[in-house]
């Protein structure tokens, strides 16, 4: 107990002669930054009191005037006390605030640089372009100038300011509840859609009813139609959207995993570039341009498929053709990375004991890596049901539960359909009243459709993990 007593007078007294070392060294930037703020906390408090009593017009007024500037009045204050005493929560404090500044200088410049070159009726020529450019590069560094160099001295000088263990702890406290609070942003935004949808779809389960909605065959949201009302049972989509889904895991699924084992364990290091790139670029393109694609390249092959009743080339075997090429890069980058995680100790293991280099990969890697692939799996499932444009464009639009287009139960993959998210981004635009809520229960459903799946994956997972 005596020797912990010393230590810690001892790091006290350490603590204070350095304090007071540095205060008899503290620059020049350090002593104008103490002025400054001491300068905006009468200021704000001077500020607060008039607009309180509506001397001065201010955003803000009476109570909240006053409320605010003695806020900010206290901030300040402290904050150049911090600098003072050369704390160096100040200086980081300090530092966010330059950041957050430098940062709005240039998005506020991007914006006027956009509008002086791109509001007119007529395209500038090169040369205006080109003086625009350079008056707003001045404008961003006369304006950026001296945060920078504060920024640059604060940023170097971070041997000048101290911090006691408690202020240290503090600050780790403070960035993990910081990060703790953006990982829940996450849920939380998806708690808020859910419910709000939720609630929009109220009104369909009240007047339509869930076994309508869930069970009926017969999609008719229109006004009374001779002696039938209007009719919403979303069968048909939703078989739309199982088909297609299902025909883009069948296609997709062999093509990206074999990609990601190439990639991850038998390509030479230069293909492996010119495959990774290639689709990396397949992951940036429009769905709107696939949509195009399959209308123009796969509908014309489509047809050309010697089969009764495929006249058309449109329906549920283009769109699982082009939702397999769009979930391609999805699945074989998350399975390539899966692959690469497994440890080099499990291959040299499997070489040991005498396995080829396939056997390794079939027997050791795959099973070794289930996890990140079973996920890039669901991650392609998700992408498939959430796409919209490109099989509004290509699976025919029926509003029909899809049938075999011959005698052939096979032939069910030239018939058109219609799916969840295709109906609700064809419909929307004019739909109102009961028509629009049952909509918002497509989303709810498709909501539930997400969830049953990670809750299947989630118990293989287990189930696997287990045995």
């Amino acid at each position: 107990m005596c020797s912990s007593g010393m230590i810690l007078t001892k790091n006290k007294m350490k603590h204070k002669n350095h304090s007071q070392l540095v205060l008899r060294k503290r620059p020049i930037v350090v002593t104008f930054l103490i002025g400054f703020f001491l300068l905006l906390s009468l200021s704000t408090l001077i500020s607060g009191i008039l607009g309180f009593f509506s001397i001065i017009n201010l955003p803000l007024s009476g109570w909240l005037a006053l409320i605010t500037g003695v806020i900010l009045s206290f901030a300040f204050f402290f904050l150049s006390k911090g600098f003072y005493t050369l704390q160096n929560w100040a200086r980081t404090a300090f530092l966010s605030m330059l950041i957050l500044i430098m940062l709005g200088i240039v998005i506020n410049v991007i914006f006027e640089f956009s509008s002086a070159v791109f509001s007119g009726k007529q395209v500038l020529s090169i040369g205006e372009i080109t003086k625009y450019l350079v008056e707003f590069l001045l404008k961003t560094i006369l304006y950026a100038t001296i945060p920078g160099i504060l920024f640059i001295f604060l940023y170097k000088a971070g041997d000048l300011f101290s911090e006691t263990p408690k202020q240290r702890h503090t600050f780790d406290r403070t960035v993990r509840n910081f990060l703790l609070g953006t990982a829940l942003s996450s849920v939380l935004i998806v708690i808020f859609i859910f419910f709000f949808t939720f609630q929009e779809s109220e009104l369909a389960i009240s007047e339509i009813g869930l076994q309508e909605l869930l069970t009926g065959t017969i999609w008719r949201p229109g006004s009374i139609i001779g002696n039938s009302e209007a009719q919403f049972g979303l069968v048909p989509m939703v078989i739309g959207s199982i088909y297609s889904t299902i025909g883009a895991i069948v296609i997709g699924i062999p093509l990206a995993f074999g990609t990601a084992i190439l990639l991850a364990e038998i390509a030479p290091t230069f293909i492996r570039n010119i495959f990774r790139t290639s689709i990396e670029l397949l992951a940036g393109i429009p769905s709107v341009v696939y949509g195009l694609f399959g209308m123009v390249v796969i509908a014309p092959l489509i047809r050309q498929i010697p089969v009764e009743g495929n006249t058309t080339g449109f329906g549920i075997l283009n769109a699982s053709i082009i939702l397999s090429i769009m979930i391609l890069p999805t699945i074989t980058n998350i399975t390539e990375d899966a692959i690469r995680a497994v440890p080099d100790s499990y291959r040299e293991a499997s070489y040991a004991l005498g396995a080829t280099h396939w056997q390794t990969i079939k027997d050791v890697v795959l099973p070794a890596a289930n996890s990140g692939i079973i996920a890039a799996v669901i991650l392609g499932i998700s992408r498939a049901l959430g796409e919209t444009m490109a099989l509004i464009m290509v699976i025919g639009n029926s509003i029909a539960i899809p049938t075999p287009v011959n005698a052939n139960p096979l032939s069910i993959i030239f018939s058109t359909a219609r799916t969840l998210t295709g109906n609700i981004a064809v419909e929307i635009n004019y739909a109102s009243g009961a028509h629009r809520s049952a909509l918002f229960f497509t989303g709810v459903l498709l909501f539930l459709f997400l969830l049953v799946i990670n809750r299947l994956a989630n118990r293989i997972m287990k189930g696997r993990k287990n045995a």
